[in-house]
């Protein structure tokens, strides 16, 4: 964000109704959401949304003003000029894509307000007030939007407090519960879930066929579009912002590779995604599609950028540039090409405004400046930039098409162009309201019900394919353009069957060598374990140790090879293995510690100690374990206290004693 950053700090020895002037002062003057040049107004213009021809608006209007989409009555003052200063501070610490969420929490805070009596003031919220307003969230919205407010109500309410605002006793916490997500894949529910939000395979087997078999130009527009998105799980915004040359040929490691330059959303950056090799011969049709389906447009947006402040007129008509005065026929002639279009010419003069002058024989003439001023009202706010992409020139977009060319009614425009948004596309993948491209192709559902499908559907049908295909979480989410794995979880719909296929397959051919083989086990009964005196054991890396964790904690710091606790049985291959490992280990250990102390480092000494010492137990115990007089099955442990070597087996194993001065007997 290019704005400053804001801090406030409050006076302790101003009231706090004076602190939150100083703060609304402080906000009323930054540029922050352009706060100074709309701070006086109460409907503010934020910016547009990435892949959308509309703008971002933040209306502060009432609880109620809002439940019937009224912009009026807005909320009451002070609370209406702090809730400004609010929403500029915040975004400035915490900023978030869209506002929404956080208005609509001073919406219900300021009811909440209202509601206990408190005049809408702001230095009146306390924890019955906050209360109040994850209550009326919870009862107005649905589950997830409702804790989504209440979480931003726990933002406000610790910056007001953290400027001494108010005054609370504790932190406050909304207490509300995170909607339950569909954890079950057996589930009802998640069963719906999935059929939701997946395409179906009609969708599919129709989307292939409308982007082979189309004609139209929005017929291409529209097919080609999806079939970007069946290339790589990119968002509706990410595709409508791609740029003219966004096909990328790999060189280096990745020659002979096809990617894609995207566009990144929600904070991830801008990326070269690589085709899949099956998709790639689709994704060079689609672009080459788009390409020429929006070349009248795009020639049309490079004349405005090269000359803006003059009317593009096509080659056929060029001398009328040069006329002062044009008959009706000749301005529907430059705004639609078709000179029969005499009386919607007439109407659209009418309706912006344009005055008539009689031009004798030939009827009324309207003034060729009139006409082209109107005309350059047209083009969009944000030229030469795309709407809601401000790094993206409109003559070097793919998203563009000449003006009203989407609309089946409308005439299209010659002399402008429009920048493609969401709805171009979406609507006609069967929107409720609008007319699909599967009905112009007679394509149904399975059942014979119309086809619905949303942009976003091909994001979690990719996302699967990914799950499938054993792609890893960071992968995935790389792969998908996000920041954080854990949003991975609300793209995964593989059913029970399809996370068991890889294990049935593989158990099917043969590749079990990475499961865990079935082993033989001998138990100890109950019994026989109570009679050998051992209060507790547990395993450990070289055998079991019999100290009682009840009682206390491990004393060697699980130093395992010098406690007398420790408890090896002969014949245990993996643990011996273990054993093995740690006389190499430790004989490594115990080089380096010699020459540290050859170099005098401090401390060497010891190490050099330690090292001896457990090196000279792990040769002892080895050299049981070697022994071909003990059988397999003997229960080893040396003493650390010179003791002899305590041992206890069936009558027919040999009992060994080995002190660490090697001293051996037999018992």
């Amino acid at each position: 964000m290019s704005a400053s950053t804001l801090h406030f700090i409050s006076r302790t020895e101003f009231q706090a109704s004076v602190n939150i002037e100083a703060f609304v002062s402080l906000c009323k003057q930054s540029s922050v959401l352009d706060s100074s040049k709309q701070f006086d107004s109460n409907i503010w213009d934020l910016g547009y949304f990435k892949g959308q021809n509309k703008i971002q608006r933040a209306i502060f209007s009432s609880m109620e003003a809002s439940q019937i989409s009224q912009s009026q009555p807005f909320l009451a003052q002070p609370f209406l000029d702090f809730a400004k200063a609010l929403l500029v501070y915040l975004h400035d610490k915490r900023p978030v894509v869209c506002q929404a969420v956080r208005v609509s929490a001073l919406r219900f805070l300021e009811a909440a307000l209202r509601g206990c009596g408190k005049d809408s003031c702001p230095t009146a919220v306390n924890e019955d007030v906050l209360d109040t307003a994850v209550e009326l969230a919870r009862k107005q919205l649905s589950a997830r939007v409702a804790y989504r407010v209440a979480g931003q109500l726990e933002l406000i309410s610790e910056l007001m407090n953290s400027k001494r605002f108010i005054v609370l006793r504790q932190r406050w916490h909304h207490g509300m519960n995170k909607p339950r997500e569909l954890g079950s894949r057996i589930s009802k529910e998640s069963i719906e879930a999935r059929e939701k939000k997946l395409p179906s395979a009609a969708v599919l087997r129709a989307l292939a066929n409308i982007f082979h078999q189309a004609t139209k130009p929005m017929h291409i527009l529209v097919s080609s579009y999806t079939a970007l998105m069946l290339c790589a799980p990119e968002r509706i915004n990410e595709v409508l912002r791609l740029s003219r040359n966004c096909i990328v040929r790999g060189d280096g490691r990745f020659s002979g590779r096809v990617g894609i330059r995207w566009a990144g959303s929600k904070g991830a950056s801008d990326t070269i995604k690589w085709i899949p090799s099956a998709m790639v011969s689709v994704a060079e049709k689609a672009v080459s599609n788009l390409l020429r389906v929006s070349l009248p447009a795009q020639q049309i947006a490079e004349w405005y950028t090269n000359n803006p402040k003059e009317i593009y007129i096509h080659q056929t008509i060029g001398y009328l540039r040069n006329y002062e005065y044009l008959t009706v026929s000749e301005v529907a002639d430059i705004l639609w090409g078709d000179d029969t279009k005499r009386h919607s010419a007439y109407s659209w003069v009418i309706a912006n405004g344009i005055p008539s002058v009689s031009l004798g024989a030939k009827g009324k003439g309207y003034s060729f400046k009139h006409v082209e001023e109107a005309v350059l009202k047209l083009l969009p706010p944000t030229f030469p930039y795309v709407l809601g992409a401000p790094e993206l020139l409109c003559k070097d977009s793919l998203a563009l098409v000449r003006l009203n060319e989407s609309h089946c009614a409308r005439a299209t425009y010659v002399c402008m162009f429009h920048c493609v948004d969401n709805s171009i596309v979406t609507n006609p993948l069967g929107r409720p309201g609008h007319r699909s491209i599967f009905e112009d192709f007679s394509f149904t559902e399975d059942d014979g019900s119309a086809i619905w499908v949303r942009s976003h559907s091909f994001r979690h049908y990719l996302n699967m394919l990914a799950q499938m295909g054993g792609l890893s979480s960071a992968e995935i989410a790389i792969f998908s353009g996000r920041k954080d794995v854990g949003q991975n979880r609300a793209y995964d719909h593989m059913s029970s069957e399809e996370i068991q296929a890889p294990v049935g397959r593989a158990i099917k051919e043969g590749l079990s060598g990475d499961l865990v083989p079935i082993t033989s086990r001998n138990l100890v009964a109950r019994s026989e374990f109570a009679a050998s005196g051992v209060a507790a054991a547990h395993t450990t890396e070289f055998g079991w140790c019999q100290h009682n964790f009840a009682s206390e904690p491990c004393q060697m710091y699980r130093d395992c090879i010098n406690c007398e606790e420790q408890v090896c049985i002969k014949g245990e291959a993996r643990k011996e293995a273990n054993l093995r490992s740690l006389k190499v280990e430790t004989e490594h250990l115990l080089s380096q510690a010699c020459q540290a102390l050859t170099n005098e480092e401090y401390g060497a000494d010891t190490w050099v100690v330690h090292q001896m010492k457990t090196l000279e137990r792990v040769n002892v115990l080895l050299s049981i374990l070697d022994d071909p007089s003990v059988s397999d099955g003997a229960r080893i442990r040396l003493n650390i206290e010179n003791a002899p070597l305590v041992t206890l087996a069936d009558s027919e194993t040999i009992t060994k004693a080995v002190t660490f001065e090697r001293r051996k007997r037999l018992k």
